[in-house]
């Protein structure tokens, strides 16, 4: 074969390998969120029309890709649950927020924790449940959201009613159908952004769960996914940002006052 077509089709060869990596560059990544103001919410204060985001963790996150130079796209709106199953099935490449889990481990790689939090009972003041210990609790009914981890409280799903939402869980509360739930102080701040100040009630009580191991929260794909292998260099961008005081500084515009812990 004369060597003008040699040349012809190295050069077709590394055009074509160019408009690969030329596309790859431009393809966004999707990711999900825990569905509650900490995580990732609408703002509020919104022009109509332009429904723009916060949330501590959607803007870590976002921070955390910018960094590496990396489109995405936030996918707002779903229950944590499905935006575990659209991670699972490929739908979606990452979901942030995600406790550890031995069960959700064997399916999931994780990053290093950007964000640890403080366990909470919540109860009402005319019906006080007894916490002191696990055993204790577990004589009470309690509510929980469907896909959210309790092992750090040494609990299943199973032993809670479950719910779509954490709004959810105040409702079910107050209309008598569980006599408590667990949740972290942080995530139920959180929903001051969106105007609703639920500590401000004062039939609620809520107190520490000193038995509890505080829960940090982490970003997670698919094991042996396409994106599994980028979780090193998420981790090195996640380390800088809390090293530099930047991930404080997003958290102190996220929490209303509470102190970050990573």
């Amino acid at each position: 074969m004369p060597i003008r077509f040699f040349l012809l089709a190295a050069f077709l060869s590394a055009g074509l390998l160019t408009a690969q990596v030329r596309a790859a560059e431009t393809v966004s990544i999707r990711i999900c969120g825990d569905h509650d103001p900490l995580s990732m919410t609408a703002d509020p204060k919104s022009p109509a029309g332009d429904r723009q985001l916060i949330g501590f963790s959607y803007e870590l996150i976002r921070a955390v890709f910018q960094t590496m130079g990396k489109k995405v796209t936030f996918i707002d709106g779903l229950p944590w649950k499905r935006c575990l199953n659209e991670v699972e099935n490929g739908s979606i490449d990452f979901a942030m927020d995600a406790y550890y889990d031995l069960e959700r481990e064997k399916i999931f790689a994780y990053s290093t924790h950007y964000n640890t939090l403080t366990p909470q009972i919540f109860f009402r003041k005319d019906h006080p449940v007894d916490f002191s210990t696990r055993a204790a609790l577990k004589k009470f009914r309690g509510c929980g959201v469907l896909g959210t981890s309790y092992t750090h409280y040494g609990m299943r799903g199973s032993e809670l009613d479950l719910g779509a939402t954490r709004e959810a869980l105040f409702d079910k509360l107050f209309a008598g159908r569980c006599q408590y739930f667990l949740e972290e102080l942080e995530d139920i701040v959180s929903f001051k952004l969106t105007g609703t100040d639920y500590l401000a009630n004062p039939a609620l009580q809520h107190e520490t769960v000193n038995w509890s191991v505080p829960p940090s929260k982490f970003l997670i794909t698919i094991k042996n996914g396409k994106y599994a292998p980028m979780m090193d260099q998420i981790n090195d961008a996640i380390y800088s940002l809390i090293k530099s005081g930047q991930a404080e500084k997003i958290w102190k515009k996220s929490t209303l006052g509470l102190p970050y812990k990573p």
